[in-house]
This record gives C-alpha cells, structure tokens and sequence, in this order.
C-alpha cells in the first residue's frame, strides 16, 4: 500500500512539474525590441526629451525619465520629410523609434547614442 502511493505522489509530482514549467515565463525566448516606439516631449534644446514611455513594440530597459538623444541626422515630420534638428522646438512631441537593446550612457540626463536611434519622428 505505501508503495502504491508513493508512486502515486512521484507521478503527481512529475505531472506539476510539467505543467509548471509549460506554463512558465519564456522571457529568455522574447525577440529584441525590434519595433520599440516611444513618445517623450522635447524640454530642452538639443534634443533633451521627457516624459518618455512606450507606444508599441518590445519593452526595452528605458524608465520615464529624462534622456538626451545623439542623434541630429535621422530627424523627419509626420509626412516622412527630413527635417533639421533647429524645426524642434521645446513642446513638441516626438516618437523615437530604437534599435534592439538600447544601452544608456550616463544619467541625469540619460544619454542615448545616435546608433541605437532609428529615427525620430515630430508629431503635429
């Protein structure tokens, strides 16, 4: 008899297991935040952006705060023009669209090189 429910609980065991461990988080099977979008308001001059938080696409390590952008090349409005980094203004809103795994240089503010920014888009 105490064999028969000892292999009764090592079965039941098992079965918990496997369905723990199907049910589990598949964090280490996520993609790279390929498509990453952000929204933050420019509050300074050289792209210095605020309010900083995710539209769409992978969660990346970015919090909320204040970063500096590096980039002054990939600028464009809402129509796809390329616009030159002075036609920001500080207020405007922008979406930033990342490259996988951005990395953040320093804090207070944040920095974010040119080379994890795909572009940088002025809504209207």
């Amino acid at each position: 008899m105490r064999k028969k429910i000892k292999v009764i609980n090592i079965s039941l065991f098992s079965i918990v297991i496997l369905f723990l461990s199907a049910c589990s988080s598949t964090s280490s099977m996520k993609t790279d935040n390929e498509n990453a979008i952000y929204s933050a308001i420019i509050y300074e001059s050289n792209l210095r952006v605020d309010n900083l938080h995710r539209i769409s696409g992978e969660k990346s390590n970015l919090q909320g705060g204040k970063y500096e952008l590096e980039s002054s090349d990939n600028i464009f409005n809402e129509d796809g023009d390329k616009i030159k980094l002075e036609d920001l203004m500080v207020g405007d809103e922008v979406e930033i669209y990342f490259n996988p795994q951005v990395v953040v240089k320093e804090t207070s503010p944040g920095q974010i090189s040119a080379e994890y920014i795909r572009k940088i888009v002025k809504s209207e």
